[in-house]
This record gives structure tokens, sequence and C-alpha cells, in this order.
């Protein structure tokens, strides 16, 4: 990787507690890494390759997971999160 961690993604792993990540491909030539902590707040980011991926994530110092289904506990902790499933959260569009 060419250059640092993107500061966005350097800020989120140094102020939440208990960030890990999950990487995963996107699409053809793409993959996602998407940092997730303890609470379910989460952020994401897209890189061009695997190797880019994985050279961001060592920089940033937090456990990795490759893809959802190598540790359940990622998708379980990234929907606690989720304003949908609050009634004080985002409403749905009524039809």
């Amino acid at each position: 990787m060419k250059r640092g961690a993107p500061s966005e993604l350097r800020r989120f792993a140094a102020l939440h507690p208990d960030v890990e990540a999950v990487l995963e491909r996107c699409g053809r030539d793409t993959f996602d890494v998407v940092l997730i902590d303890s609470s379910g707040a989460w952020t994401r980011w897209v890189l061009a390759s695997a190797e880019e991926a994985e050279a961001l994530v060592q920089q940033l110092g937090v456990p990795v997971h490759h893809g959802w289904e190598e540790d359940p506990r990622m998708s379980r902790r990234m929907n606690r999160d989720d304003p949908w499933s609050d009634p004080r959260g985002t409403r749905r569009a009524l039809y």
C-alpha cells in the first residue's frame, strides 16, 4: 500500500472500542473492509485488491476476519446498531 490508512478509518479504529475488520470481495476487482466496534457502529472502505485491504487492516492493527462466515459474531455485532428496528429510529416510508 503506497499511502497510509485513510484518516476516517484511523480515527474510527482509535476512538471506538473493540474494533474488528471484515474483508470480503464486493465486485470483480474490489474488496470491502468493514470496521465494526463492540456496540455495532461500523464504517466501510472499498479497495482495489485483497493485498491492499490486508495491508490497510494491518496498518490499523485490528483483528481481521475473511468474510462474514468466518466469525458469526461480526454480523450479529453489526446488526446491533440497526436504526430501522428501533421504534425511535429511522421511520419506514408508508405506501
